[in-house]
């Protein structure tokens, strides 16, 4: 009796293991140049999906993937607070830890201005 327990056990583990979804842990930020869209997605299965993800979010034909993030992973984009004309001003970063990956993105858009840059987006993998 004590076996069939204990085959049982196992069973019932083995099938619970093998239904459990795969960990998601894809992101990507896709960005148009030449606007101030860009996208940003996360969690996703495949890699491939999380680039469609950003892309389709950004919305523009335009749009190129800026960066891929893993998992456990955060990415993060910041624009001047008063983004003017084409081209506005922005910077990116991506970081294990969300508050380094924001600090990351204010601090490469800030290179770039002598306004006030500000986080308009961030996303972190499971």
């Amino acid at each position: 009796m004590r076996r069939i327990m204990l085959i049982a056990a196992c069973l019932l583990c083995a099938t619970t293991m093998a239904a459990a979804p795969a960990l998601a842990g894809n992101g990507a930020l896709a960005r148009d140049d030449s606007s101030e869209k860009y996208g940003l997605s996360s969690n996703e299965d495949t890699q491939t999906k999380a680039d469609d993800v950003a892309m389709k979010i950004c919305g523009s034909d335009k749009c190129k993937i800026v960066f891929r993030t893993g998992p456990k992973e955060c990415g993060a984009i910041a624009m001047m607070s008063e983004a003017k004309g084409p081209n506005p001003v922005w910077g990116a970063g991506k970081h294990k830890v969300r508050a380094q990956a924001e600090l990351a993105a204010v601090t490469n858009c800030q290179k770039r201005t002598k306004g006030q840059c500000k986080i308009r987006g961030v996303e972190c993998n499971r």
